[in-house]
């Protein structure tokens, strides 16, 4: 130590123990700061091995993630394919669907082609098949105008009214031919019928009636035009040529 008059005095032993426990304090502290330390690496390596605990099982839930997301894209594709399969035997079997349906319409057709539909004709209330017969070839000669001894050779398969019977209700005669040409002779003598209250059409199944009431419109619509037009079974001819939709 330095005394006021520049000479250094020698320590004495209190100053020394003074000092000596100021270094100790410090050491102290200096301790008590790297136990603090140490703790905290503690925690930072507990931290950090919870992380890495953490990190594998996400890894774990990722790696399984893309595996299920891998096994549902390859059902969703076999899904896609199976329906793809489904739909395309849905539309051939609704195909064949149509086709029958239309085959089916074809052979009805062909099963009434000798059928006449006659409307308004009278009907008596104990009206039996064979006085149908009998009133229809009496209307073929009186208002359709056939000569009477055409109409006493033509023969019938049937003869017979359409139809539950109701009250009020006169049911519509369905004739069928024996000969074609004999439903011919009378189906062209229908003009002899125009401004009367009677009708006569060819018979047909229903979904070709509803098809030929749909070209109906058309049809007048041409004739207004100045064209020949007609329907056949389920066409409508313009001038001779068929107009498809």
């Amino acid at each position: 130590m330095e005394s006021n008059s520049g000479i250094t005095k020698e320590p004495s032993n209190s100053d020394i123990l003074t000092y000596l426990k100021r270094i100790d304090g410090r050491i102290s502290e200096m301790d008590k700061k790297f136990e603090a330390f140490e703790k905290l690496d503690k925690k930072v390596e507990g931290f950090s091995s919870e992380l890495k605990k953490i990190w594998n099982y996400l890894h774990d839930i990722d790696k399984k993630t893309s595996e299920r997301l891998a096994s549902i894209e390859d059902k969703t594709e076999s899904v896609d394919f199976a329906l793809t399969q489904t739909s395309i035997k849905i539309s051939t079997l609704e195909k064949q669907k149509e086709e029958l349906r239309n085959d089916m319409s074809y052979l009805q057709a062909q099963s009434m082609r000798n059928n006449l539909v006659f409307s308004n004709i009278p009907e008596a209330p104990t009206e039996t098949s064979e006085t149908t017969e009998v009133k229809l070839r009496e209307f073929f000669k009186e208002k359709m105008k056939i000569a009477e001894d055409l109409v006493n050779k033509m023969s019938f398969e049937r003869v017979h009214r359409m139809g539950a019977k109701h009250d009020g209700r006169c049911r519509n005669i369905v004739a069928k031919f024996t000969l074609y040409k004999e439903k011919e002779l009378v189906r062209k003598q229908w003009k002899t019928l125009s401004s009367t209250p009677y009708y006569v059409n060819e018979q047909f199944p229903k979904d070709i009636v509803d098809k030929r009431k749909k070209l109906l419109p058309k049809m007048k619509e041409a004739r207004r035009e100045g064209n020949t037009s007609w329907i056949s079974y389920d066409t409508l001819y313009i001038n001779g040529k068929p107009v498809r939709d």
